[in-house]
């Protein structure tokens, strides 16, 4: 071998392991996101939290699912928080033919399930149905089209492959138990993936790598609190719970940014592209950011080397419920689309830039 062989192998692997070492928090996720963990049945989701942080940290778990941790001491106090809860439905009833119909477990958009395939999540375990679709689902379309009626979490039933209620008992079905779609993950290209609970087990694999990366010895004259909070897709009742405790100075909600980053919607709102970096969400339906908070995180990003955009968009976040307690709210993202379906997609880039955004603010917030 040629020495500018030899030196063209060792860059390569160099690439490869710099590669590997950014691609932490892309593996978190992709482990995440197969975790079901419907609102209010996040239990296995904190539990893989839990396991994956470093020994040492002093967590907490309360009754709701909600963990956390806190380091360092003095102010300012700064909290970061995602939320673990995934959007599906309840278990509201077992017909006498079998049937199971459900109750919203969030605002999943119920016609990208229409004949496909879901899970029961019960006490014995995972039973599969399908979503039953309307009747003529797969029919060529009238002449004259007519409007259909809306397709709805309270108009579905999910079939199970039996024919009587008692059939449905045995396989362990039961009212309460959580329901969430298959979940398939779509290599759509490199470093670009689109799946279900990508919203938002995103922003739980970026605070998780951040606190696998974080020096708790190193954090001076701060408080730093991670938290991981449950019931954001239903009215933001983790993050309301963790307010009566917790009074931070700054708040950091780490979700989605509802982007518009795709071929059919208008770009009047939210148009940050993926691919390009963090967010810093400046207004979205629950909260303002200041221009002063917005302008330091910027700065901060730019001496580190770090992609940031700003934007608006809908939606709301955790962080808006601290305010009230004295916090300055300032939500982080990245770039997502098709919202609230079963093909949220997001860029490996985006999700590295905001691991290392939240760690550069944990160094130099001040």
């Amino acid at each position: 071998m040629t020495k500018r062989s030899l030196l063209t192998v060792l860059a390569l692997l160099t690439a490869a392991g710099a590669a590997g070492a950014q691609s932490k928090a892309w593996d978190l996720l992709r482990e995440l996101v197969r975790v079901p963990g419907v609102s209010g049945h996040e239990g296995r989701v904190a539990d893989v939290i839990l396991d994956r942080l470093p020994a040492g940290l002093e967590t907490e778990r309360d009754a709701m699912n909600n963990i956390w941790f806190t380091v360092g001491s003095g102010r300012p106090h700064l909290l970061f928080v995602a939320h673990t809860d995934e959007l599906g439905w309840i278990v509201d009833q077992v017909t006498a033919d079998g049937r199971v119909r459900v109750k919203p477990g969030g605002g999943l958009l119920a016609q990208t399930v229409e004949a496909r395939p879901v899970l029961i999540h019960t006490a014995r375990g995972d039973v599969p149905g399908i979503v039953s679709p309307r009747p003529g689902y797969d029919d060529p379309p009238p002449e004259v089209e007519t409007p259909a009626a809306a397709f709805t979490a309270a108009s579905f039933e999910i079939y199970l492959g039996v024919e009587t209620e008692a059939g449905a008992r045995a396989l362990g079905v039961a009212e309460g138990d959580p329901v969430s779609p298959s979940k398939t993950l779509s290599d759509l290209g490199p470093g670009l993936m689109a799946t279900r609970a990508v919203d938002d087990r995103a922003g739980c694999a970026a605070l998780l790598e951040a606190a696998r990366r974080l020096s708790p010895g190193s954090i001076k004259g701060r408080t730093i609190t991670f938290a991981w909070d449950v019931q954001e897709e239903i009215g933001l009742f983790g993050a309301s719970e963790l307010a009566k405790s917790i009074k931070p100075d700054f708040v950091f909600a780490v979700d989605t940014f509802v982007s518009a980053d795709s071929p059919l919607e208008s770009k009047r709102l939210a148009s940050l592209p993926i691919g390009r970096g963090a967010v810093v969400r400046a207004i979205d339906s629950s909260s303002i950011t200041p221009k002063t908070e917005i302008r330091k995180v910027l700065a901060i990003a730019k001496r580190r080397g770090i992609p940031v955009q700003v934007g608006n968009t809908r939606g709301g976040n955790d962080g808006s419920v601290f305010v009230a307690g004295g916090a300055v709210n300032i939500p982080l993202s990245w770039p997502g689309t098709y919202a609230h379906s079963l093909i949220e997609k997001i860029d490996r880039r985006d999700l590295e830039a905001l691991t290392d955004l939240v760690l550069a603010l944990v160094t130099e917030w001040k």
